[in-house]
């Protein structure tokens, strides 16, 4: 099946064929087949670019338009530059045609070059170089053509000029040799860790590394309303010392510990929630006042039970010695034997001393010796049996 586009195409060569054959003048015959004589007014027949030469006569060329004539100037030239004689230029044709107009069909219609061109002739091309032979370059006879003028004219001579100092070597250091000191090489002191020293009391905790077990009972302290700081950790030797103390400044939620203790982080645990669950309740029924301080007598301190070789639960920050509390009208309670008329006094201090031995596993205080006459003993050792005396 013929596509749709080439159907158009035929259609529309046929048409304009048709069209071309009622043209007034149209010649049936090619353009480049001779036209009868007959076809032609005069009886001359013609050929494509021309007329039919005559029998015996040769192809008369026309005469040279500017283009030709440029370059047949450009051939005498050369040719006199070789010693030949220039070509005679050729004799116009009788009607007036030139090659370029015979090859590409003009004709008599052709039309002429505009006047600019015919009154400029092209100006003939520089001389060329004779031709040089291959003998003479094997002869060495050739000299080429020096460039006219002096190339160096203009120029100044370079003065010379001293090359710049080398910079300086610096001397290569001696080698040193290894000399055995006698005495110990002085150690040198590490640097101060921020927070540490005197502003030791300043200083917010989480600053170093520390197991999870001591951040997690730092975040149950900061939970209950514990104030606090990480102080470096104590070891004195001897079953004394605390990997990671704490110095408490706030017992609780609104109640300070005066002065601040320095305890393991489990045993203020222990004693916050007592403070917190036993004394506030203690104070508001018994007294009918709202505890603000908890009075501290001993916290952490290198030392013995007395009369004995043990060590002493403050020697590793796990006991508290409690001497009295401070209320907020500004009253201070004092933890000692009280008088039989002392009753709100007495059932304060009794219930105290009873909670706190749900809490601890000693509680010490008045009565049970002359050593513990004036305060009382809280320490947050795990036993099987809870001493509360």
């Amino acid at each position: 099946m013929v596509p749709r586009k080439r159907v158009w195409r035929i259609a529309a060569l046929a048409v304009a064929l048709a069209a071309a054959s009622h043209l007034p003048g149209a010649l049936a015959q090619s353009d480049f087949a001779p036209v009868p004589p007959a076809a032609v007014p005069g009886g001359e027949q013609l050929m494509w670019g021309g007329r039919l030469p005559a029998p015996g006569e040769g192809y008369v060329p026309s005469a040279p338009r500017l283009s030709d004539q440029g370059y047949e100037a450009l051939v005498d030239h050369s040719m006199a530059q070789q010693g030949a004689a220039p070509s005679p230029p050729p004799a116009p044709a009788e009607d007036g045609w030139s090659l370029t107009e015979d090859l590409l069909g003009g004709g008599a219609q052709a039309a002429a070059p505009p006047p600019a061109m015919q009154s400029q002739p092209m100006a003939a091309p520089p001389p060329l170089a004779a031709p040089v032979s291959i003998d003479d370059l094997a002869a060495g006879q050739y000299e080429p053509a020096l460039p006219q003028g002096d190339p160096w004219a203009g120029l100044k001579e370079a003065e010379p000029q001293a090359a710049p100092p080398p910079p300086p070597v610096a001397p290569a250091p001696a080698p040193q040799r290894a000399v055995a000191a006698l005495e110990p090489v002085p150690v040198r002191p590490e640097a101060t860790v921020p927070g540490r020293g005197a502003l030791e009391d300043q200083t917010p905790t989480g600053y170093r590394a520390m197991p999870r077990a001591e951040a997690q009972c730092r975040a149950t302290l900061r939970k209950m309303g514990v104030q606090f700081v990480d102080v470096a950790p104590i070891g004195k030797g001897r079953g004394c010392g605390i990997p990671h103390p704490v110095k408490i400044t706030a017992i609780a939620e609104g109640v300070a510990m005066k002065p601040a203790a320095t305890l393991n982080c489990a045993s203020a645990v222990r004693i916050s929630k007592w403070v917190e669950d036993e004394v506030k309740p203690a104070a508001r029924w018994k007294m009918w006042k709202r505890p603000t301080a908890v009075l501290n007598a001993s916290s952490y301190r290198c030392s013995r039970i007395a009369g004995s070789r043990t060590v002493s639960e403050h020697a590793t920050g796990n006991a508290l010695d409690v001497r009295g509390f401070q209320f907020s009208d500004g009253s201070l309670f004092d933890v000692e034997k009280k008088g039989f008329f002392s009753f709100r006094q007495k059932s304060f201090q009794s219930a105290v001393r009873e909670s706190a031995c749900r809490y601890f596993g000693t509680v010490l205080g008045p009565g049970y010796n002359h050593a513990h006459r004036d305060h009382l003993h809280l320490d947050a050792k795990n036993r099987r049996r809870v001493v509360c005396k």
